[in-house]
C-alpha cells in the first residue's frame, strides 16, 4: 500500500479510549507546539484516588507517554514502589511504535522487581516494580496502567502533571473520591496562569489541565516545581500503617507524631546514663556537655539506613542503638536526644528535607513531609543543630545538606516550624596565599596555603581522610589549568573546633608563562576562582538563582626569573554589582633584594534570586570578573649576563 495512504489510516485506527476520551497514539497526532523543546510528551495521565476509609486508599493510574528521543526515556515513569503496607494490585504496559501500532505487551510478572535501595547494608522492605524496556527506534509510546492499595492515608499522592524539563503535557487529570466526606486541606501552586478545569467538593475533587508546552531548562534556574502546576491534599483524619490520627495544623500534627512515633523510645540502660554522667562531669555548661555527648555518639555508633517501624517513620529504641551501635537518621537522632535527656539537656527531634538543593517543610500545610532527621539544641542567641548520622562533622556543623531551610520540631506539646542556620557569603570563605617561583622556560614551583570555612569547609574536609594518591588526583583535577602539576609535599589539617580546614601544598608544574621574543607573559590568575560559566541567553524566560553566596580572597606573589624585570603590569580593577563584588590589584614589591609581583584578589558572590530580565546583567558581571582575573604581567629580559 502507498505509505501516503497508510499513515492517515493509522492515525484513524491507532486510538485508545481513556475515561471516555479517545487518544490518538500516533506520534504524528501530537500538536506541533508541544514538540518544541520537548524530549517527551505526556499524552494523557489520569490519576484516580479512592479513599473508602480513614485507613484504606486505592490509587489507579493510566499514563501515556510518547518518547521522542533517548533523553526522554526517563519521563516514562512506569513503575511503582511497594512494601508490606502498599500492595500492587495491577500493573501492565503497552508499547506502540511511531505510527501508533502496538508492538509489545508487558505483564506485571515481566516488570523488573528490585529493592528500593542500592546498598546491601540496609534494613528495609521497600521495593519497586518498574518497566525495563529498551526501544528499537524513536518515537515510541508507552501506555502504563497500575492500581495500588494502601492502608496509610497520611500520604496521598500529590498532583504534579509536569514531570520535568523538556516534557510537554497534552492532557492530565487528577480525581479524588472521598465518599465518607473526611475533612481535608488543599495546597494549590501555579494554577492561576493556566486554564484548569476543577471541581472541589467534599466528596469529589477533580482537576484537569491541557496543552502545557515543555519548559526549557535554563542555566541557574530554580527548581522546576516552583513554576509548574501542583496540588497537594491532606486529610484531617488519617492513618499511618494502622496508627490513626487527626490533625489540621502543625501543632496537632507534631503532637500526633510525638505520641505515636517518639514517646517511650528514649529509655537507656542505667550503666550508659552513669557513663555519660561521668564523661560530662567536668564540663562547664550544658553546651560543653552536649559537645561531649555528640562526640560520644560519633565514636560509638555508625549510620545504617533502617526503613522499618511504623511506615519507616518510627525510630529504633534508644537502648537498641546503645546495644547495637548503629541506626538510621531517626535512630541516631533519637539516641543522641536520649543521652542529652539523661543529663537534663533540652533538645528537639527535627524533621527536614535533606539535600544540597534546599527544600522547605511547608509552613502553612501540615502533612507528612521530610526525608531526614536532625537534632536542635535551643539556645537564647542562636540554636545549635546536630547532624547525628555523621561520624566526622564537627559539633554544630550542618553544611549544604541541611542549611537554611524550614524544619518541623517534634515536641511533647506539639509541632513547631523552625529554620536551620544559614551560611551567608561572609561565612563561606576560601582564602589562599601562594608564593610562586618562576623560571624563564615556563617551569614553576609554588607554596600554597589555603583556608576553607562555612559550606566550603564541609566540601573539602573529607579530603583529609583520603589516600595520598586520591589527594594528589584531587589537586590535579581541580587545578587542571596548572600543566603537569606534581604535588611535592602536602599537609592537611581539619580544625574541627573552629570548623576550618587548612591546606599547605608544595607543588611544581610547567608551561605557566608564555615566551615572546625576549619577553615573558605571566598569567596572574594562579588559582582560578569559582565562576559561573554563563551562556548567552537573549530570550530567557525563567528567573535565575545563586543558592549560596561565597567569599574568595587570594594573594599571589610571583618571584621573577633571573635576569628578568617588570615591563608592564595591569591596572587595578573594581566591579560592584547587586550580584557581588570583585576587586583586583597588582603591584611590584621588593623583598630580600628581589623584585616580586604581588596580586591581591577578592571576589564576593551574593546569594539571591533575580528576574529573567537581569540575567544578561549578571552575565556581564561574570564576564568582567573572568576577564579581569585573566590579565597578564609582561616581563622583559635584562642585558645582564650570569
Amino acid at each position: 500500500m502507498n505509505p501516503r495512504v497508510l499513515l492517515p489510516l493509522l492515525l484513524l485506527t491507532a486510538v485508545l479510549t481513556v475515561s471516555g476520551q479517545e487518544i490518538q497514539l500516533s506520534a504524528a497526532a501530537i500538536p506541533s507546539e508541544l514538540l518544541e523543546n520537548a524530549n517527551a510528551v505526556l499524552r494523557q495521565e489520569e490519576v484516580r484516588v479512592e479513599i473508602s476509609a480513614v485507613d484504606k486508599l486505592v490509587q489507579k493510574t493510566t499514563r501515556i507517554v510518547t518518547v521522542l528521543n533517548k533523553q526522554g526515556e526517563g519521563s516514562v515513569a512506569a513503575g511503582q514502589f511497594y512494601n508490606g503496607n502498599i500492595k500492587i494490585k495491577k500493573q501492565q504496559a503497552l508499547i506502540y511504535n511511531a505510527a501508533g501500532e502496538q508492538i509489545k505487551k508487558i505483564k506485571q510478572k515481566e516488570f523488573r522487581d528490585v529493592s528500593a535501595v542500592s546498598s546491601n547494608d540496609l534494613y528495609t522492605d521497600s521495593r519497586i516494580q518498574y518497566l525495563d524496556y529498551t526501544p528499537h527506534s524513536y518515537p515510541y509510546t508507552v501506555v502504563y496502567e497500575s492500581e495500588i492499595q494502601n492502608n496509610s492515608t497520611v500520604f496521598i499522592a500529590p498532583w504534579d502533571p509536569v514531570p520535568g524539563y523538556a516534557v510537554s503535557v497534552e492532557n492530565a487529570a487528577y480525581h479524588i473520591s472521598n465518599p465518607l466526606a473526611i475533612p481535608y486541606r488543599l495546597e494549590e501552586k501555579n494554577l492561576d496562569k493556566l486554564e484548569v478545569q476543577k471541581s472541589s467538593e467534599i466528596k469529589m475533587l477533580s482537576y484537569e489541565v491541557k496543552n502545557i508546552p515543555a519548559y526549557e531548562r535554563e542555566y541557574l534556574s530554580p527548581p522546576l516545581q516552583e513554576f509548574v502546576p501542583y496540588l497537594a491534599i491532606a486529610l484531617d483524619e488519617f492513618s499511618l500503617v494502622g496508627v490513626k490520627g487527626a490533625a489540621s495544623n502543625w501543632q496537632e500534627f507534631g503532637k500526633w507524631q510525638y505520641d505515636n512515633l517518639l514517646a517511650g523510645k528514649n529509655e537507656l540502660p542505667a550503666s550508659t546514663v552513669l557513663k555519660i554522667k561521668q564523661l560530662t562531669a567536668g564540663a562547664a555548661n550544658d553546651v560543653e556537655k552536649a559537645r561531649i555527648i555528640y562526640q560520644y555518639v560519633q565514636d560509638n555508633t555508625r549510620y545504617i539506613s533502617v526503613q522499618l517501624g511504623i511506615g519507616g517513620w518510627e525510630p529504633m529504641l534508644a537502648e537498641d542503638v546503645d546495644k547495637l551501635g548503629y541506626g538510621d537518621c531517626k535512630a541516631l537522632t533519637n539516641f543522641t536526644k536520649a543521652l542529652l535527656d539523661s543529663q537534663g539537656i533540652t533538645s528537639h527531634y527535627a524533621v527536614i528535607y535533606g539535600g544540597k538543593n534546599r527544600r522547605d517543610i511547608k509552613e502553612n500545610f501540615a502533612s507528612m513531609q521530610g526525608n531526614h532527621v536532625i537534632l536542635q539544641l535551643p539556645q537564647e542567641e542562636e540554636d545549635i543543630w546536630l547532624e547525628c548520622t555523621s561520624q566526622t562533622d564537627p559539633f554544630g556543623y550542618l553544611g549544604d545538606f541541611t542549611d537554611n531551610r524550614n524544619v518541623l520540631l517534634i515536641k511533647p506539646e506539639g509541632g513547631e516550624i523552625a529554620r536551620t542556620r544559614a551560611y551567608p557569603f561572609s561565612d563561606n570563605i576560601r582564602e589562599s596565599h601562594c608564593e610562586i617561583e618562576l623560571e624563564d622556560n615556563g617551569q614553576f614551583s609554588a607554596a600554597v596555603t589555603r583556608l576553607s570555612s562555612g559550606v566550603p569547609y564541609g566540601n573539602i574536609y573529607p579530603l583529609g581522610r583520603q589516600t595520598r594518591e586520591k589527594q594528589d588526583m584531587y589537586y590535579k583535577n581541580n587545578w587542571s589549568h596548572l600543566k603537569n602539576l606534581q604535588v611535592i609535599d602536602l599537609k592537611l589539617e581539619n580544625k574541627r573546633d573552629i570548623q576550618q580546614f587548612s591546606e599547605s601544598i608544595d607543588l611544581t608544574g610547567n608551561n605557566l608563562v608564555t615566551k615572546a621574543g625576549n619577553r615573558l607573559l605571566v598569567p596572574l590568575n594562579f588559582l582560578t576562582p569559582s565562576l559561573y560559566s554563563t551562556p548567552r541567553s537573549d530570550f530567557r524566560k525563567l528567573p535565575f538563582e545563586i543558592a549560596r553566596g561565597a567569599t574568595y580572597k587570594d594573594t599571589f606573589i610571583y618571584a621573577l626569573p633571573e635576569n628578568y624585570e617588570i615591563e608592564a603590569l595591569p591596572s587595578p580593577v573594581k566591579i560592584n554589582s547587586e550580584f557581588g563584588n570583585f576587586s583586583w590589584s597588582v603591584k611590584s614589591i621588593e623583598k630580600d633584594n628581589k623584585t616580586l609581583v604581588e596580586v591581591v584578589r577578592e571576589y564576593v558572590i551574593n546569594e539571591g534570586r533575580w528576574e529573567a530580565k537581569l540575567y544578561n546583567d549578571f552575565r556581564d558581571f561574570m564576564l568582567g570578573v573572568n576577564t579581569s582575573s585573566n590579565q597578564k604581567a609582561v616581563l622583559i629580559a635584562t642585558n645582564q649576563t650570569k
